[in-house]
Protein backbone atom coordinates (compact mmCIF):
# COMPACT_ATOMS: atom_id res chain seq x y z
CA UNK A 1 0.00 0.00 0.00
CA UNK A 2 2.59 2.33 0.70
CA UNK A 3 4.59 1.61 -2.87
CA UNK A 4 0.80 2.29 -4.15
CA UNK A 5 0.30 5.73 -2.01
CA UNK A 6 3.76 6.81 -3.45
CA UNK A 7 2.80 6.25 -6.99
CA UNK A 8 -0.54 8.00 -6.72
CA UNK A 9 1.17 11.01 -5.48
CA UNK A 10 3.37 11.14 -8.49
CA UNK A 11 0.47 10.80 -10.89
CA UNK A 12 -1.96 12.96 -8.84
CA UNK A 13 -1.85 16.89 -9.07
CA UNK A 14 -0.02 18.64 -6.36
CA UNK A 15 -2.33 19.19 -3.55
CA UNK A 16 -3.84 15.99 -3.47
CA UNK A 17 -3.58 13.49 -0.14
CA UNK A 18 -3.45 10.07 -0.76
CA UNK A 19 -4.22 8.25 2.59
CA UNK A 20 -5.03 4.41 2.88
CA UNK A 21 -8.92 3.76 4.26
CA UNK A 22 -10.49 2.52 7.23
CA UNK A 23 -8.49 3.80 10.01
CA UNK A 24 -10.12 4.69 12.74
CA UNK A 25 -10.70 7.64 14.35
CA UNK A 26 -9.22 9.33 11.56
CA UNK A 27 -10.95 12.84 10.36
CA UNK A 28 -11.13 13.27 6.33
CA UNK A 29 -9.14 15.79 4.91
CA UNK A 30 -10.14 18.54 3.16
CA UNK A 31 -10.39 17.65 -0.11
CA UNK A 32 -8.82 16.95 -2.67
CA UNK A 33 -7.64 13.64 -1.11
CA UNK A 34 -7.93 9.87 -2.59
CA UNK A 35 -8.21 7.01 -0.27
CA UNK A 36 -7.12 3.27 -1.23
CA UNK A 37 -8.93 0.31 0.53
CA UNK A 38 -8.19 -3.65 -0.76
CA UNK A 39 -10.79 -4.71 -2.17
CA UNK A 40 -9.59 -8.80 -2.68
CA UNK A 41 -6.78 -10.59 -2.74
CA UNK A 42 -7.00 -13.67 -5.17
CA UNK A 43 -4.49 -16.35 -5.58
CA UNK A 44 -3.17 -17.22 -9.30
CA UNK A 45 -0.71 -20.03 -8.98
CA UNK A 46 -0.16 -22.81 -7.13
CA UNK A 47 3.10 -21.76 -4.39
CA UNK A 48 6.57 -21.49 -4.93
CA UNK A 49 9.93 -22.81 -2.78
CA UNK A 50 13.05 -21.19 -3.04
CA UNK A 51 15.30 -23.04 -0.25
CA UNK A 52 18.14 -21.59 1.53
CA UNK A 53 20.97 -22.87 3.67
CA UNK A 54 18.67 -22.18 6.99
CA UNK A 55 15.60 -21.24 5.36
CA UNK A 56 12.88 -21.54 3.22
CA UNK A 57 10.62 -18.80 0.87
CA UNK A 58 7.07 -19.56 0.24
CA UNK A 59 5.90 -16.97 -2.65
CA UNK A 60 2.73 -17.03 -3.04
CA UNK A 61 1.36 -15.13 -6.81
CA UNK A 62 -1.88 -13.26 -6.59
CA UNK A 63 -3.73 -10.54 -7.82
CA UNK A 64 -4.53 -7.64 -5.49
CA UNK A 65 -7.00 -5.08 -6.24
CA UNK A 66 -7.12 -1.92 -4.51
CA UNK A 67 -9.68 0.40 -4.74
CA UNK A 68 -9.06 4.36 -4.99
CA UNK A 69 -11.50 6.49 -4.35
CA UNK A 70 -11.25 10.28 -5.01
CA UNK A 71 -13.35 13.25 -3.06
CA UNK A 72 -13.04 16.91 -4.37
CA UNK A 73 -12.94 19.08 -7.12
CA UNK A 74 -10.86 17.71 -9.92
CA UNK A 75 -11.71 13.96 -8.83
CA UNK A 76 -13.22 13.01 -11.96
CA UNK A 77 -10.15 13.95 -13.81
CA UNK A 78 -7.82 12.44 -11.46
CA UNK A 79 -9.49 9.15 -11.88
CA UNK A 80 -8.94 9.10 -15.47
CA UNK A 81 -5.11 10.26 -15.06
CA UNK A 82 -4.57 7.48 -12.88
CA UNK A 83 -6.76 5.06 -15.14
CA UNK A 84 -4.59 5.99 -18.25
CA UNK A 85 -0.93 6.09 -16.53
CA UNK A 86 -1.96 2.71 -14.60
CA UNK A 87 -1.48 0.60 -17.94
CA UNK A 88 1.82 3.07 -18.66
CA UNK A 89 5.59 1.75 -18.85
CA UNK A 90 5.96 4.43 -16.35
CA UNK A 91 3.89 2.91 -13.73
CA UNK A 92 5.54 -0.67 -14.63
CA UNK A 93 9.57 0.98 -14.52
CA UNK A 94 8.13 2.80 -10.80
CA UNK A 95 6.88 -0.64 -9.49
CA UNK A 96 10.48 -2.56 -10.92
CA UNK A 97 12.34 0.29 -8.20
CA UNK A 98 10.08 0.45 -5.86
CA UNK A 99 8.67 -3.02 -5.17
CA UNK A 100 10.03 -5.16 -7.37
CA UNK A 101 7.80 -8.55 -6.31
CA UNK A 102 4.72 -5.84 -7.62
CA UNK A 103 3.71 -4.78 -10.88
CA UNK A 104 0.30 -3.05 -12.03
CA UNK A 105 -1.53 -5.21 -14.52
CA UNK A 106 -5.20 -3.64 -15.05
CA UNK A 107 -7.69 -0.88 -13.99
CA UNK A 108 -11.27 -0.46 -14.28
CA UNK A 109 -13.15 2.41 -16.08
CA UNK A 110 -13.78 5.34 -13.31
CA UNK A 111 -16.51 5.35 -12.08
CA UNK A 112 -18.96 8.66 -10.51
CA UNK A 113 -20.74 8.24 -7.04
CA UNK A 114 -23.28 10.42 -5.64
CA UNK A 115 -21.72 11.74 -1.95
CA UNK A 116 -23.31 14.30 0.00
CA UNK A 117 -21.15 15.84 3.14
CA UNK A 118 -22.86 16.33 6.21
CA UNK A 119 -23.28 19.70 5.55
CA UNK A 120 -25.66 18.68 2.75
CA UNK A 121 -23.38 19.63 -0.42
CA UNK A 122 -22.63 17.72 -2.95
CA UNK A 123 -18.89 16.52 -3.08
CA UNK A 124 -17.35 15.31 -6.93
CA UNK A 125 -16.40 12.07 -6.04
CA UNK A 126 -15.11 9.00 -8.43
CA UNK A 127 -13.29 5.67 -7.86
CA UNK A 128 -11.38 3.49 -10.03
CA UNK A 129 -10.08 -0.43 -8.81
CA UNK A 130 -6.60 -0.78 -10.11
CA UNK A 131 -5.45 -4.69 -10.51
CA UNK A 132 -1.64 -5.52 -9.06
CA UNK A 133 -0.16 -8.70 -9.41
CA UNK A 134 1.83 -9.49 -6.26
CA UNK A 135 4.70 -12.21 -5.56
CA UNK A 136 3.71 -12.40 -2.21
CA UNK A 137 6.94 -13.59 0.00
CA UNK A 138 7.08 -15.90 3.79
CA UNK A 139 10.24 -16.27 4.56
CA UNK A 140 10.85 -19.03 8.00
CA UNK A 141 13.84 -21.36 9.48
CA UNK A 142 14.29 -24.81 8.58
CA UNK A 143 16.12 -27.50 10.15
CA UNK A 144 18.34 -29.54 7.88
CA UNK A 145 21.20 -31.92 7.70
CA UNK A 146 24.38 -30.91 6.64
CA UNK A 147 26.35 -34.21 7.76
CA UNK A 148 25.33 -37.25 8.45
CA UNK A 149 27.14 -40.08 9.62
CA UNK A 150 26.70 -43.68 10.83
CA UNK A 151 28.37 -46.10 13.03
CA UNK A 152 29.96 -49.00 11.30
CA UNK A 153 28.53 -52.01 12.92
CA UNK A 154 29.58 -55.46 12.71
CA UNK A 155 26.13 -58.03 11.80
CA UNK A 156 26.66 -61.52 13.90
CA UNK A 157 26.92 -64.16 10.96
CA UNK A 158 27.28 -61.76 8.26
CA UNK A 159 30.79 -63.94 6.95
CA UNK A 160 28.84 -67.33 7.11
CA UNK A 161 26.16 -65.75 4.97
CA UNK A 162 28.75 -64.16 2.47
CA UNK A 163 30.16 -67.99 2.27
CA UNK A 164 26.94 -69.46 1.68
CA UNK A 165 26.18 -66.97 -0.92
CA UNK A 166 29.61 -67.31 -2.60
CA UNK A 167 29.06 -71.13 -3.09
Amino acid sequence: MKALGDWLETVLPSGWVVLQAQQNRATPPIPPFALMQIISRKRVATNSREYHDQSVTIIQSLVMTIQVTLYGTGAGDGAVQLNTAWRDHDAVAFFRDVLPEAAPLYGSEPRQHPFTTAEKQYEDTWSLDLALHINSRITRSVESAIQLSMPSTRIVGADRLTDEVDR
